[in-house]
C-alpha cells in the first residue's frame, strides 16, 4: 500500500498535455500572488514576535526560562542536562545557537560571552531562536492546509497563526512552546498527507517531525494519535482487510521513526532513567492534585471560559468551535486525524489539575488548520451566489475583522512589555539605598516571583519591627496583585497594622491605571503581564511597595 515515490514517466506525460501546460500558466500568478502574501505575513510574524523579547532583562521575570538557558550554557563534555521535567531537544538547539553566536562576536570560550550582566545576552539569543521558530510556524502552517484543503484555506491560517495572541506571545521567551508550535504544525502536515496518499516518504516524514516535537515537549506526543487515525482512513479507503491496518508497513515506519527521533533528540530521558523516574514522579502529584492556587482553575469550565477566550479572543474561540462541528459536518481526508489529535490533547488538557494557558500551543495547529477550511469552504459556498471575487473579498474581510483584536492586543502587549518593570526599579532603588551585604526584609517570602531579584542584598522573612531592628534591618518590602494573590498576596493584616504604625512608607511602585478594569492573567502563572486589559497597566510587575522602619 505504501510506495515511494510516483511514476515519472506518467508524471511526464501529464506536465507535457497542453491542457496542463495551459492550467500550469494559468494558475503561475496566483500562486506567485499567494507566495507575496505568505512573505507578507512572515514579516508581520517577525516584527510582532521579535519586538520586546529584551523584555525585563538583565532580570529574568518570565518563569522556566531559567531551567532551559542554564542547562544550553552548561552543555560541553556532558551533554547530560540532569532534569527530565523537560525533554532536552530544545535546550540542544538553544546551546548551538549560544555557540555559533559566541563565535560570531569573536569568543572562542562561548560561556565567557554570557558571563557578565546576568546573562542576559544569553537569554535575548534564546528568546530570539524562539522567536525564529514561531515565525517559521506561520509557512508551516500554509505547507500543511495548501494540498490538504487548498490556498485559500492556507492562507487563512497563517494569517490566524500570524496574529493570533497566543503564539505571538509564547514565541518571546527562551521556552519550549514556540518550538513545539512549529514541530506539531510541520508533523500534522505529514499526517495529512498520510490521509491524502499514504505513502512510506509521508509516514517518514509524519515520525520525523512528530518525534522532534515529543523531544521538545512531552504532551506533543498526541500527535501519534493523529498519525494513527490517518493510517486507519488510508486503509478503509482502499477497503483493505482489517489485518492491514495492523500489519502494513507504513504506521510501522511512522511510530519507528517518531521512536528512533526521539530518543536521538532527548537521548538521556532514557539513559538516565532514574531522574526521569524521580521528575516524573515529583510532577506527578502537580498534575494530579495542582498546586493549592484557589485562583486556578482547571477542567472545561477552565478551557471554555477562562483559557480560549483569554488566550484566542471571544470571536477567534467561536470560529474554533465552529470549525470543529464544521469538520465533523463536512469531512474531507485529513480532518478526521486533526479532530482526533485535538479530542485527545483537549481532554488531556482538561484532567490535569495543573495547568497553564500557554499549553493551548499543543493543539492550536490543528485549531487553526480547520478554522482555515471552514473559511475556505464559506467562502465557496458564498461565491456561487456573489461570485467568487466578491466571496474572497468577504471572507477576507470576516477574517480581518476577528483578527483585528488580537492586532490590537498584540501591540499594546508589545508596548507594555518595553517599559521598565517595576521589579527592576525596586531593584536599583534597593541597590541604591542599602549596601552590599545588608539585608532588607520581605511580606511573604516564600514566593519569590513578584519580588525584585536582588544580587548584593539579602531578603529576609517579615517579623516584628523590634526584631527586625536588632538585626539591623531598616526596610521591609511587599509585592501584591490582585489577580495573582497565589504569588504576590502583599502584607497580611497583622503586617500592615505594624507597617502602618511603625513605617514610613517611602517607594510605592503601582503599575495599575486608577479605575481601569483589572487585567486579567493566567491565575495559576507567575507572569505579570496581562493576556486581557492590557491597557489598564503602565507597565508590567506587581505593586511593590517599600516602607523604612521608623
Amino acid at each position: 500500500m505504501a510506495v515511494i515515490g510516483e511514476n515519472s514517466a506518467a508524471r511526464a506525460i501529464i506536465v507535457d498535455h497542453p491542457a496542463a501546460k495551459a492550467s500550469i500558466l494559468r494558475d503561475a500568478p496566483a500562486a506567485a500572488s499567494r507566495l507575496v502574501i505568505v512573505l507578507a505575513l512572515m514579516l508581520v510574524a517577525g516584527w510582532l514576535r521579535f519586538s520586546a523579547t529584551s523584555f525585563g532583562l538583565p532580570d529574568h521575570f518570565r518563569p522556566d526560562e531559567e531551567y532551559m538557558v542554564s542547562r544550553a550554557l552548561g552543555f560541553e563534555a556532558d551533554w547530560n542536562p540532569h532534569f527530565a521535567l523537560y525533554p532536552a531537544a530544545q535546550m540542544y538547539v538553544q546551546h548551538a545557537a549560544l555557540k555559533y553566536y559566541a563565535r560570531l562576536i569573536g569568543y572562542e570560550n562561548f560561556r565567557a560571552a554570557y558571563a557578565g550582566d546576568a546573562q542576559a545576552l544569553a537569554y535575548l539569543v534564546a528568546r530570539r531562536v524562539s522567536a525564529s521558530f514561531g515565525v517559521a510556524a506561520v509557512p508551516a502552517i500554509y505547507f500543511a492546509g495548501a494540498p490538504a484543503f487548498g490556498p485559500g484555506a492556507a492562507i487563512a491560517a497563517a494569517a490566524i497563526m500570524t496574529f493570533a495572541t497566543l503564539p505571538v506571545r509564547e514565541s518571546k521567551y527562551a521556552t519550549t512552546d514556540a518550538p513545539t508550535l512549529f514541530w506539531l504544525t510541520m508533523a500534522l502536515a505529514m499526517v495529512l498527507r498520510v490521509a491524502r496518499r499514504g505513502r512510506s516518504l509521508d509516514y517518514v516524514g509524519a515520525g520525523l517531525f512528530s518525534g522532534l516535537a515529543i523531544a521538545t515537549k512531552y504532551p506533543a506526543g498526541v500527535v501519534l494519535f493523529a498519525i494513527v487515525t490517518a493510517h486507519f482512513g488510508v486503509c478503509r479507503r482502499q477497503r483493505a482487510p482489517w489485518w492491514y491496518y495492523v500489519a502494513d508497513p507504513g504506521i510501522f515506519l511512522a511510530l519507528g521513526m517518531a521512536a528512533v527521533v526521539t530518543f536521538c533528540a532527548t537521548p538521556y530521558v532514557f539513559l538516565d532513567w532514574r531522574q526521569t523516574v524521580v521528575d516524573y514522579t515529583y510532577q506527578r502529584g502537580f498534575v494530579l492534585y495542582g498546586v493549592g492556587n484557589r485562583l486556578a482553575d482547571y477542567g472545561w469550565s477552565w478551557l471554555l471560559y477562562h483559557a480560549m477566550p483569554d488566550t484566542l479572543g471571544v470571536a477567534l474561540q467561536a470560529l474554533v468551535l465552529a470549525a470543529m462541528v464544521w469538520a465533523l459536518i463536512r469531512p474531507r481526508p485529513g480532518t478526521l486525524s486533526l479532530l482526533t489529535f485535538l479530542a485527545v490533547a483537549l481532554i488531556g488538557l482538561t484532567r490535569s489539575h495543573y495547568v497553564f494557558y500557554r499549553y493551548l500551543m499543543v493543539p492550536l495547529p490543528a485549531m487553526v488548520l480547520l478554522v482555515g477550511l471552514m473559511i475556505s469552504d464559506l467562502a465557496q459556498i458564498a461565491s456561487r451566489c456573489i461570485g467568487q471575487t466578491r466571496a474572497v473579498g468577504l471572507a477576507a474581510a470576516g477574517t480581518a475583522l476577528v483578527l483585528a483584536p488580537c492586532l490590537v492586543r498584540d501591540l499594546q502587549l508589545n508596548h507594555l512589555l518595553r517599559q521598565t518593570d517595576t521589579r527592576t526599579i525596586a531593584r536599583e532603588w534597593i541597590e541604591a539605598h542599602i549596601p552590599p551585604g545588608g539585608a532588607i526584609a520581605a511580606t511573604d517570602n516564600t514566593t519569590p516571583y513578584g519580588k525584585p531579584q536582588l544580587y548584593t542584598v539579602r531578603v529576609v522573612p517579615m517579623a516584628s519591627p523590634q526584631l527586625l531592628k536588632q538585626q539591623g534591618v531598616e526596610y521591609v518590602m511587599s509585592d501584591s496583585m490582585p489577580p495573582l494573590q497565589y504569588y504576590s498576596r502583599g502584607p497580611t493584616p497583622l503586617e500592615q497594622e505594624w507597617l502602618d504604625s511603625q513605617a514610613t512608607l517611602v517607594l510605592d511602585l503601582d503599575p495599575l491605571r486608577p479605575g481601569a478594569p483589572m487585567p486579567v492573567f493566567d491565575a495559576a502563572d507567575a507572569f505579570y503581564a496581562p493576556l486581557r486589559n492590557i491597557t489598564s497597566m503602565t507597565r508590567p510587575g506587581p505593586r511593590i511597595r517599600i516602607w523604612k522602619l521608623k
